[in-house]
């Protein structure tokens, strides 16, 4: 698993020039460039590296400084991501299942918004030599699924915040709270299996398969 960075699929947007200029100036400027890189950091935003058209790599920009569409609304960094980053050890996968689908994000203002699934990050605990303080392997963790919104800015989302869309499969979609509560089971095998003895039976078995 890495550590602080991640490659993403990179993507063509513009990033918000105020941005580069220490919000001091830029405002309602806009210019090209290439996302390419996450950076996590432990109870911060998501961090995005991007290449400008102008030569330019910037690093560890927050997902609010970036829109595909010129005119997309400023929003809060909180209608954006919901969750700060879980560790400093991200993973980042295309969902297979998921990918080009359409989905209905609810904001923390209770907002109902529409985009299309791009990737998700996900974050572990690396090294077993280090105390694990967060929530990475807990089962309150959340993962972030990043999308391209409607409006021309990109949220990143956990899985209770999202009602996905597939006229092929999902009928009857979601329109209230069903309810639904965190499991808070950890499911392991091993330790279910203090009456048993192990012993050397399925290799001695399989010898005598070889034998015959």
């Amino acid at each position: 698993m890495a550590y602080l960075n991640h490659n993403i699929p990179p993507f063509a947007t513009y990033i918000r020039n105020e941005y580069m200029y220490n919000h001091e100036k830029g405002h309602g400027e806009f210019t090209e460039c290439e996302v390419h890189t996450i950076c996590s950091m432990r109870r911060r935003a998501v961090l995005f590296e991007a290449l400008l058209d102008n030569g330019v790599n910037w690093t560890r920009r927050p997902i609010t400084a970036f829109c595909w569409k010129e005119g997309a609304p400023v929003r809060p960094i909180h209608h954006h991501m919901y969750w700060d980053c879980f560790s400093h050890y991200p993973d980042v996968q295309v969902r297979e299942r998921l990918k080009f689908m359409r989905a209905d994000l609810l904001t923390v203002d209770k907002e109902l918004v529409r985009g299309s699934y791009m990737f998700t990050i996900d974050w572990g605990h690396e090294s077993p030599a280090m105390l694990d303080s967060d929530y990475s392997e807990d089962p309150e963790h959340k993962c972030a699924h990043m999308f391209k919104m409607d409006d021309g800015n990109f949220f990143a989302y956990p899985n209770n915040r999202i009602v996905w869309e597939d006229d092929a499969f999902i009928g009857d979609r979601l329109k209230v709270n069903p309810g639904y509560k965190i499991d808070q089971t950890v499911y392991t095998i091993e330790d279910k299996r203090e009456h048993m003895e192990t012993d050397d039976s399925y290799m001695t078995e399989f010898m005598v398969d070889k034998k015959d």
